[in-house]
């Protein structure tokens, strides 16, 4: 359970990572306001994650009772080279730790924003305008992709305020508010996501609510609370209050070190083994 929650929270970026026609002016501009700071400078980062219940669900699963903590070293260096190493577990337990680096990389898009336009190049983009704003319809017309169809919302100021994707697997549709803040030189960060999620008669939803913190003049996430619920879609007949359930949880971001040259060391000496 704690895994299938975990990797639904990635599904933001993820679902739309399916690199066409020429990129709609809408996404171009998108992508210069939105925030990204190794647009201003940063070029290597090191940083700490910590999930609420992470050490629980490890003793159990684990069956070890004297784990004290466990968490994630993240190492960054631009122009996207990044390490992840898990903390706090014996030696041993590759494969646990390997599914845990998978899905903790999928937290690295609220640290280090990934643009648009490279994830929908694939797509036969068409434009369609309203007084609300701009809807972008992306078809796979060689029906190879995983995703058929993709569905993009931008306000009257450029804003990305919700996509849909389609599949066989199933239809995601994600909703978001953003601001710019003092520290993102007038740039766009997300405070709020809100991703439903329906494969057969299985609706997730995942709502997460985004602090930031300025280190050293960046911009960075310290907290992000998430409530996720989950419930069978049911005729109206058959509707009930059984068979929801609901998990609040956080996801912690720390000690940052800016630019300090530790990640490249550390990079660039794993990769010569």
């Amino acid at each position: 359970m704690f895994k299938k929650i975990i990797l639904v929270i990635g599904l933001m970026f993820y679902s739309l990572n399916i690199s066409a026609t020429s990129t709609p002016a809408e996404i171009e501009n998108f992508d210069i306001k939105y925030y990204d700071p190794a647009n201003y400078g940063l070029k290597d980062l090191v940083f700490e994650i910590r999930m609420t219940n992470l050490v629980k669900t490890m003793k159990q699963r684990l069956n070890i009772k004297d784990l004290a903590d466990v968490y994630f070293k993240i190492y960054w260096m631009y122009p996207g080279k990044f390490k992840v190493d898990v903390e706090g577990l014996p030696l041993g337990f590759k494969e646990i730790k390997a599914e845990l680096k998978t899905m903790v990389k999928n937290r690295l898009d609220f640290v280090i924003p990934q643009r648009l336009s490279p994830k929908v190049r694939s797509y036969a983009l068409k434009s369609k305008k309203s007084k609300r704003g701009t809807t972008i319809v992306g078809t796979d017309k060689t029906h190879t992709r995983a995703v058929n169809e993709i569905r993009l919302s931008f306000d009257g100021d450029g804003k990305l305020t919700g996509f849909k994707t389609m599949s066989p697997m199933g239809v995601n549709t994600s909703k978001m508010k953003m601001s710019a803040k003092s520290w993102s030189h007038n740039k766009w960060v997300v405070d709020n996501l809100l991703i439903k999620s329906i494969q057969g008669i299985q609706m997730t939803e995942i709502n997460h609510k985004v602090e930031y913190e300025n280190v050293d003049g960046f911009g960075f996430p310290k907290n992000v609370k998430v409530i996720t619920s989950r419930k069978l879609v049911k005729p109206k007949s058959q509707k009930d209050k059984k068979g929801k359930l609901e998990l609040q949880t956080e996801v912690k971001f720390s000690k940052y070190e800016v630019n300090t040259g530790k990640a490249q060391r550390y990079i660039t000496q794993g990769l010569r083994k």
